[in-house]
């Protein structure tokens, strides 16, 4: 898998969708030969530092990312909500989610800051949103 970059790997602190710590994956990817891995946890960027400490120490190209959700779901009125099969609890989606990747440092850390996190996903979720909408809904 030389010359593989995995663009988009979730870790134990993505709720629901992620099982590893950053170390491990990075340590996974090594093994792998990957050169560069990017983290795009959901909804946060809580593994960011450990995941750059072990690709510090594992020698791989880090890659930051988050994705985040761009519109909170409206769960549909339902009279009566069935329960998992396998137990658990019901989970409502957002219809939309978009994965943003930093090209560099002051990228990063644009993505970092809280206003200007929200401005650019309402700037990438319009372009997206006019992008897809003619190609898929005619």
């Amino acid at each position: 898998m030389a010359g593989v970059t995995h663009l988009h790997a979730a870790s134990g602190f993505s709720a629901r969708y992620g099982a590893s710590h950053p170390e491990a994956l990075v340590r996974r990817a090594t093994e792998l030969d990957m050169g560069t891995l990017t983290l795009t946890d959901r909804d946060t960027v809580a593994g960011a530092v450990r995941f750059a400490k072990a690709c510090a120490k594992y020698g791989v190209r880090p890659v930051f990312g988050v994705e985040l959700a761009v519109a909170a779901h409206a769960p549909e009125e339902v009279a009566k909500r069935r329960t998992p099969v396998r137990g658990g609890a019901h989970v409502a989606e957002p219809p939309l989610r978009i994965t943003l990747l930093a090209k560099n440092m002051p990228g990063w850390a644009r993505r970092l800051d809280a206003d200007g996190l929200a401005q650019a996903v309402r700037e990438q979720a319009a372009r997206a949103a006019s992008r897809w909408s003619g190609a898929y809904l005619g």
